[in-house]
């Protein structure tokens, strides 16, 4: 797979959702679900790039961040936990000290519905942006160590795009459904 490139994947800065960093979050979901009826998506963006005022993409709002921002306390619960290392006693303990969703989803969702973008957007660091000639291979390590989903893609100094993960799972598994197989293994229906 190393013959295939990032932005042979990459959804273009131009085709992708964006809003700017003043946005409110129920603003920007509403641009969401807007843009999936619109452009009729198979896959509609779950994710959006946050602007400056020279339409410059200075950060992005994942699914993530606005679960970790209706709920605060989770930024509490890692900075205690640095090694991010997770075994079930220690999610149920956390889950029951920190009082995590102990309040309805409407007062959550009321919560982070008029909070502007830029309070909860994320911003990469340099090293967590990828760049268009860079192998798929090289982003398949990106997400398995960790980086923060999607993906932005720059050529020089600017963001051309977006590579999410369900789009690079569908070129591995092209990948592997071409490989030829040497055994007489069948999917049985």
């Amino acid at each position: 797979m190393e013959d295939i490139k990032v932005k042979d994947v990459m959804i273009p800065v131009k085709e992708y959702s964006r809003v700017s960093k003043d946005t409110t979050v129920h603003q920007a979901m509403l641009k969401l679900v807007k843009e999936g009826e619109d452009k009729k998506l198979s896959h509609p963006h779950r994710d959006i790039l946050v602007e400056d005022e020279n339409r410059n993409i200075v950060g992005k709002l994942t699914i993530l961040d606005i679960f970790m921002h209706m709920e605060p306390s989770y930024f509490k619960l890692l900075s205690k936990n640095q090694n991010n290392f997770l075994d079930k006693n220690f999610v149920q303990r956390v889950f029951k000290d920190f009082n995590l969703w102990d309040e309805p989803m409407h007062t959550l969702c009321k919560r982070i519905s008029d909070v502007k973008i830029e309070k909860i957007m994320y911003t990469a660091a340099l090293s967590e942006i990828l760049e268009e000639d860079d192998s798929l291979d090289k982003a398949l390590h990106s997400y398995i160590v960790g980086i923060h989903q999607p993906i932005l893609v720059k050529k020089d100094k600017t963001i051309t795009g977006v590579l999410r993960l369900g789009d690079v799972f569908e070129k591995v598994r092209e990948s592997i459904l071409s490989c030829a197989i040497e055994t007489t293994d069948t999917i049985k229906e």
